[in-house]
């Protein structure tokens, strides 16, 4: 019965013909350098409502209404070098209490407001190439798939900070960082946090050919440790991994512009597990994506299997235990997930944008959802 009812999900879901990552890409950054040279002040808003209606064993809801704010300023050379000050800040509306950032072990993310300071120096070795020092270019900039990213975390977490190298043309993209997460000296009473990622994918077909064929690869590693600090807290190295195909398909017609099918193979490593903590020591995942793009609208179905999976920073659904109560463990997981996304650019510097997302659990037979709207401006 339990297969029937899979396939039956699983051809609702072809049936529908799209499928998506569906993160919306409204909200990433580009490193490339433009307006004029000498001091400048750059500030980017993003206003953002997200509800999210989980009643999941491995994930409750919550909703996140705020405002994320960095305004900076900045001094540009030749657009060969830029450096930027300034200040990070997330307000919660309601919300005045204050987090810290000593614990990281499970969710990076920073529920109460927060402020900090931002600061980034770039340099470009040619257009396509920038080396990063400082503040990254993180989050959805990453293009990480759902699995490995909550893609909420662009809003709630800290900006990540360290070193990156950032590489994209016409057929190549590759996005290498080291976030440093906790930073130690001797004789510190916590441990040294940090993750190691890259992220690239390479067009195998002509970039002017209506049929494009791409390979992503996607690495992430993440470390707690550290050999001069005084910390009780155990060493941790946990891996995870995606790679696989996306065959898309430009319509040239006014009203869908593009259908995709994408599919990764994606992988989990903890060669430090604690069975109490997080009962697994490896585990694997398969997700093939369908997507419809329109000018504004992006439909989507997916469909996520996996064996004893998890990620540090995924979305916690697609997860095999819950990393809070890692009591509640299911080794199988079997998802359908729908979503809706509209992006519209409202004017060179404002965008909005809004999704529904939902998210159907073959294996509890519940349907967990989330739904959102933002606000963005950039200058």
């Amino acid at each position: 019965m339990k297969k029937v009812f899979y396939i039956g999900s699983l051809f609702v879901a072809a049936s529908a013909g799209l499928l998506a990552q569906g993160t919306p890409d409204n909200l990433m950054s580009s490193p490339q350098m433009t307006g004029k040279d000498g001091l400048g002040f750059a500030v980017e808003a993003t206003g953002f409502f997200k509800n999210t209606e989980f009643f999941s064993p491995l994930e409750v809801g919550q909703t996140l209404p705020g405002i994320q704010f960095v305004p900076r300023v900045t001094y540009q050379i030749d657009k060969k070098f830029r450096i930027e000050w300034g200040a990070y800040a997330v307000y919660y509306s309601g919300d005045e209490t204050q987090t810290s950032a000593d614990n990281y072990y499970y969710a990076k993310t920073a529920y109460g407001g927060f402020s900090q300071m931002f600061v980034r120096m770039q340099y470009a070795v040619n257009p396509d190439f920038h080396l990063v020092f400082g503040n990254l270019y993180g989050g959805l900039n990453h293009r990480l798939i759902e699995p490995l990213y909550q893609w909420e975390r662009h809003y709630t977490a800290r900006p990540e900070s360290g070193l990156q190298v950032h590489f994209q043309n016409k057929k190549y993209f590759a996005d290498v960082w080291l976030d440093w997460e906790q930073f130690i000296r001797y004789g510190d009473p916590k441990p040294e946090l940090l993750t190691f990622g890259i992220s690239a994918s390479a067009l195998l077909t002509a970039p002017e050919s209506r049929f494009r064929l791409t390979v992503p690869f996607q690495l992430l590693i993440h470390h707690q440790g550290g050999q001069i600090d005084t910390s009780d807290a155990p060493k941790i190295v946990i891996g995870n991994a995606a790679t696989g195909f996306d065959v898309e398909w430009l319509t040239g017609h006014n009203l869908l512009k593009t259908l995709s099918l994408k599919t990764y193979i994606a992988g989990y490593a903890d060669n430090t597990a604690d069975k109490a903590l997080r009962p697994f020591t490896k585990g694997w995942g398969i997700y093939p994506v369908l997507e419809a793009k329109t000018n504004s609208f992006t439909l989507a179905a997916g469909y996520w299997h996996a064996q004893k999976f998890y990620a540090f920073e995924g979305e916690s659904l697609f997860g095999s235990f819950n990393p809070y109560e890692p009591e509640k463990q299911f080794p199988t997981r079997d998802l359908v997930i729908y979503k809706l996304l509209y992006q519209k650019q409202l004017h060179e510097k404002l965008q909005v944008g809004a999704q529904v997302e939902v998210y159907q659990d073959c294996g509890l037979r519940q349907a967990d959802y989330s739904f959102g709207a933002y606000l963005r401006f950039k200058y």
